[in-house]
């Protein structure tokens, strides 16, 4: 079996008889509206995949995590020069990724539910799916040649982890994100030194997430994928020169890596879009044509966004005064369709503000309370969360051109919240569609009802909790402790405090602690 790195999540998976495309992102226009772009570049590398899947004697597949435009980019998808290969896509309960992927010509499209197995030519794929409604996603396992490739990508199953090792064996090779992908806290209005020590806390934390995820899984080889993306809009450039953020580059997680795990002999190469493994020998060469070493990367991203110059200059976009009325019109009937399908808009007890950032006199408030989006000319003093965005950026959501999740990860946005806690069900009815809140709140409440419990310990005492992570329903008997009285949830590390009831003090979440009595 052999294994190309395409960039970013992107694999190409070889052996005798079968070809395996994974979430494949080699567009030039980027992803989410045009704010990612791949680090380092690989556009080039769509001439080799192209020239794969003309190979007549072997069966292609092309596999997509989710919907992510990241993972899943329709420009590549519609220039494979073929559609004589078939996809392989996980169920979700939200049917987006397979409407989706109808409209690209393919000889099949075979559906997955979690955990399937699938039977190719000469080898075997498992799809391993994780639907929360906050986040879809899956992984895959590809076995062939008596090897194992696991690729979480930046699906979140480090709970199951140990499972998929105990039932599947050992595994070669595994992949998994490393990198951050939300607007926490690079949109929000953070002082430096704030902003730092948020990032910190993040970049370290997904760091030891991803080694707790190679002790788990005792792969031979470890590739870090799935990020960091850049940014080569002039409004965004800077995020990618800051000191300090959620984007770390490939060297800082090995290096994490290198004295974490002393104790383990895992292989952890730093692999470029090109790069191809020979899995029999877990030796590398590269694919002709490969980017060169990158040097400088401040001098490397400057170049490459002065290619995108006249791209950036042909996107700018400007609303007349007398258009932001309607837009404004628009907007407070979409909240309005939002909030009628938001069955929990009672648990958040502050408003929501969403201000043009071009026309800062409009503004929209919603009040969850009293079910009620009304236009409003300030925001006023007292608990709130507030978002500015220009008014043709919100606009492409409510044109249908971006979803409200797309548009969170286009970062053109500034958002700001007081007191400073996470909110789940606010995050829920910022960023999914109006269809999935119902659903959406369902879940929540479903979390929130689950009566199971487990016992843990820390510092020498036992406790019982909640198994299940309120935020996105984890199995919190895969989590661990830290400084001797915190439950850290192995999926998106919130730190539940033992000594405190068992509640999350960024996030006000709680497992609902009680510390049991010795024998």
């Amino acid at each position: 079996m052999h294994i190309t790195f395409l960039g970013h999540a992107g694999f190409l998976v070889e052996t005798r008889q079968t070809i395996i495309l994974i979430d494949a992102w080699l567009s030039p226009n980027g992803a989410f509206d045009a704010s990612w772009f791949q680090f380092p570049c690989n556009h080039h590398l769509l001439d080799l995949v192209q020239q794969k899947f003309q190979n007549q004697e072997k069966e292609k597949y092309v596999y997509v995590s989710h919907e992510h435009k990241d993972h899943f980019d329709q420009w590549t998808l519609e220039r494979l020069g073929t559609a004589d290969f078939t996809f392989i896509i996980p169920t979700f309960r939200r049917p987006v990724l397979h409407n989706l992927i109808q409209k690209i010509p393919a000889k099949a499209i075979q559906l997955c539910e979690s955990d399937t197995q699938i039977d190719l030519p000469d080898a075997y794929v498992k799809i391993y799916a994780e639907d929360s409604e906050l986040n879809r996603d899956s992984a895959i396992l590809v076995c062939a040649e008596g090897q194992r490739f696991l690729n979480i990508n930046d699906c979140k199953l480090h709970d199951r982890l140990p499972r998929i090792r105990m039932d599947e064996g050992p595994i070669d090779v595994f992949a998994a994100q490393f990198s951050g992908a939300t607007w926490h806290p690079v949109c929000y209005d953070y002082p430096e030194k704030e902003y730092q020590r948020i990032s910190r806390k993040k970049m370290f934390s997904k760091f030891e997430a991803t080694a707790r995820a190679i002790e788990a899984i005792q792969p031979k080889m470890f590739l870090p994928s799935a990020g960091p993306p850049c940014f080569l809009d002039p409004a965004l450039l800077h995020i990618n020169f800051e000191a300090i953020n959620i984007f770390p580059r490939t060297a800082q997680l090995l290096d994490f890596l290198d004295k974490r795990l002393i104790e383990h002999k895992t292989f952890l190469p730093d692999i470029m879009p090109g790069h191809r493994l020979d899995c029999s020998t877990y030796a590398f060469d590269e694919v002709p044509g490969t980017e060169e070493e990158i040097y400088d990367f401040e001098d490397y991203v400057k170049n490459y966004a002065a290619r995108y110059t006249d791209f950036f200059k042909a996107r700018q976009q400007t609303n007349p005064q007398d258009a932001l009325s309607n837009i404004q019109n628009q907007l407070i009937a979409e909240l309005n369709r939002k909030l009628s399908q938001f069955t929990l808009s009672e648990q958040i007890d502050r408003p929501l503000y969403i201000q043009f950032s071009d026309a800062v006199n409009v503004i929209t408030q919603v009040n969850f309370q009293q079910k009620e989006v009304r236009a409003v000319t300030e925001v006023s003093e007292g608990d709130h969360y507030q978002m500015s965005a220009a008014s043709y950026e919100l606009e492409r959501v409510l044109d249908g051109q971006l979803t409200w999740e797309d548009f969170s990860l286009t970062f053109r946005m500034r958002l700001n919240r007081q007191p400073d806690v996470y909110q789940t069900i606010m995050q829920g009815f910022l960023i999914l569609e109006a269809d999935d809140l119902e659903p959406f709140c369902s879940y929540i409440l479903a979390l929130e009802n689950n009566k199971e419990r487990i016992v843990v310990e820390a510092g020498g005492c036992r406790y019982a909790v909640d198994k299940l992570c309120p935020h996105q329903g984890a199995d919190l008997s895969q989590g661990w402790i830290e400084d001797d009285r915190y439950l850290v949830c192995p999926r998106h590390r919130w730190r539940f405090d033992l000594h405190n009831d068992g509640v999350c003090a960024d996030n006000a979440g709680t497992v609902n602690c009680l510390a049991l009595e010795e024998d």
